[in-house]
């Protein structure tokens, strides 16, 4: 009904003109004495003439109105069968929609072109510039270990603090070239996820041993306990995600320490655990929790979000508002579950959900190899 209102408001100038005809010719007739009833029969056939073409034309309306909303619910292929335009004006516009579809599909290609330059240069300029980040680690390992051998130098010496410091900024800089180049792989058009069953201990262990010297150095407690636990997963970017996690953790704890917990539970026939892990399969969770600052009740819900810092990052210049936001890009690829709770003042709890079952790993490898990511 809204569809005819439409239509008979788009042709009520037409309308008007045939009933204005109508009535000079009714005039015209009463003047010359024709009898009323041999006008009322032609007015009848009028208006029965009349009514079988709007009826017509707006069959026609409807099917080109059809066709138009489907194009617009389909907006990224349009068809090129469309239907054939009766008016010249219909044809000018279809050949405008083709034109705008072709610059859509060169500026689309233009696009994913510039995009693969971009992230191959993004990923050779990182490859490139950790050579000499090597190199600087290598050079401050050395003279650390030749201020330390001096029976002269202290632990409190400035010249190991200063040398600490820099060992620290290198390690900064190479946590941000790496972040770099899991950002830029993260939105290439293929994707290089490989889901199999992961030791956890595996992936956790070498993140652990990274961030060892900001353990000692800040004098935090680690309490971790290998479990010899299984997870279906990509064990790379499972230990960039958890390196992000044990990065905010330590950065962000002053005294105290960080606990990493991994555990096995069923999971639960109501479904409450969220979408994704179906009923009997067994859940792994990997907690990441430390004593630090805390994220306020404020910057919670937002924390994952690209660029958002927060109270503590105008509190701490070294913060991107870029590691969350990886975290959690990265494990809604990967299917995992993940929440983060904190208590501003006394710690953050980072939880990420996963399971371990066979079905579960054949399912993500063949959704993984026919829906690449982009």
């Amino acid at each position: 009904m809204k569809n005819f209102r439409a239509y008979f408001y788009e042709n009520i100038r037409w309308l008007a003109v045939i009933l204005f005809i109508a009535m000079v010719m009714t005039a015209t007739m009463l003047l010359n004495r024709i009898p009323l009833y041999e006008i009322g029969y032609g007015m009848l056939l009028c208006a029965f003439v009349t009514v079988v073409a709007i009826l017509v034309g707006y069959g026609r309306h409807r099917d080109s109105f059809r066709q138009l909303e489907q194009m617009q619910e389909n907006i990224a292929a349009i068809p090129c069968d469309m239907k054939t335009p009766e008016y010249m004006y219909e044809r000018q516009y279809q050949e405008c929609i083709r034109a705008i579809a072709c610059e859509k599909d060169r500026l689309q290609k233009e696009m994913r072109s510039r995009q693969q330059d971009l992230a191959e240069y993004y990923s050779m300029w990182v490859h490139q510039i950790k050579t000499p980040i090597a190199a600087l680690k290598l050079l401050a390992d050395e003279e650390m270990n030749a201020y330390l051998d001096d029976e002269d130098s202290a632990e409190n010496d400035m010249r190991v603090i200063n040398m600490y410091q820099k060992q620290n900024e290198l390690f900064r800089v190479e946590q941000y070239v790496d972040m770099a180049l899991q950002y830029t792989r993260l939105g290439a058009q293929t994707n290089d996820f490989v889901f199999e069953r992961v030791l956890l201990d595996e992936v956790i262990k070498p993140s652990v041993l990274k961030y060892a010297k900001q353990f000692i150095h800040k004098q935090l407690r680690l309490n971790y306990v290998p479990q010899g636990i299984c997870a279906v997963t990509d064990k790379k970017w499972l230990g960039f995600v958890i390196d992000q996690l044990l990065s905010n953790a330590v950065k962000y704890t002053k005294q105290g320490g960080v606990t990493i917990e991994v555990s096995t539970a069923a999971q639960p026939p109501d479904g409450s655990c969220g979408p994704g892990v179906e009923e009997g399969q067994k859940q792994v969770r990997i907690i990441i929790e430390d004593t630090g600052i805390g994220i306020s009740a404020d910057d919670l819900p937002r924390v994952c979000e690209m660029g958002y810092t927060g109270y503590n990052g105008h509190a701490d210049q070294y913060s991107t508002g870029i590691g969350l936001y990886l975290c959690r890009a990265i494990l809604d690829k990967l299917g995992h579950q993940f929440v983060i709770t904190s208590d501003q003042g006394r710690g953050t709890r980072a939880e990420i959900v996963c399971v371990q079952s066979e079905r579960d790993l054949n399912r993500r490898i063949r959704d993984h190899t026919e829906l690449p990511y982009s």
